[in-house]
C-alpha cells in the first residue's frame, strides 16, 4: 500500500477491499465520490464527472484517504497512454481524406477534448476517432477512416 500525502488530479484510487465505507460516517457527496472508484477514473475525472472544483475533490479525496479506505493504484505512463507515432498514422489518414487541413482538425478535436497529443490516455481513443469521423462530411469516407485506422487504435487498446 502507497501512502498519499498530495493528491493531485492525475491519480487514480480504488477502494480498499479490507476496509468498508460502511465503518465510516460519510457525507452524500463523499458517497458520491465512493461510487466513482473503479481503479480506472482518475481524481480529476471524478471531478469533472460530479462538478467539483479543483479544492473540493481534494478535501473530499484528503477524507477518503485519512479513513483509511482509499488504496493508490500505481500504473506507469506507457500502460495508459497512445504513443506520439499513433498521431502520425492519424494524420496521414485524416490528410487522405481531408487533405491539408488535416492536422489543424486534428489539433481542433483535441482542443475540444482538452487532451495533448503528448500526452493522450488510451481510454480517450474511441471517442477521438468519433469526433474525427464526425468531421468528415462523405459517408464513405468516414466508414474508410475508421477501417484505415481500426487496426491502430485496436492495437493500443488490447
Amino acid at each position: 500500500m502507497t501512502t498519499v500525502t498530495e493528491i493531485n488530479e492525475a491519480m487514480v484510487f480504488s477502494l480498499r477491499k479490507d476496509r468498508s465505507p460502511q465503518e465510516v460516517k460519510l457525507l452524500q457527496l463523499e458517497w458520491a465520490v465512493i461510487t466513482q472508484l473503479d481503479g480506472d477514473k482518475s481524481v480529476g475525472q471524478i471531478a469533472e464527472n460530479l462538478a467539483l472544483n479543483g479544492k473540493e475533490i481534494r478535501e473530499i479525496f484528503k477524507k477518503l484517504n485519512q479513513e483509511n479506505l482509499l488504496e493508490l493504484v500505481e500504473r506507469s505512463d506507457e500502460d495508459q497512454t497512445v504513443p506520439p507515432e499513433f498521431f502520425d498514422k492519424l494524420n496521414h489518414e485524416m490528410t487522405y481524406l481531408l487533405g491539408p487541413v488535416a492536422g489543424i482538425v486534428m489539433n481542433d478535436v483535441l482542443d475540444v477534448m482538452r487532451k495533448d497529443k503528448n500526452n493522450f490516455e488510451k481510454k480517450y481513443l474511441a471517442s477521438l476517432v468519433d469526433m474525427l469521423t464526425c468531421q468528415i462530411d462523405d459517408p464513405i469516407k468516414q466508414i474508410d477512416f475508421q477501417k484505415s485506422i481500426y487496426k491502430a487504435v485496436k492495437s493500443y487498446l488490447f
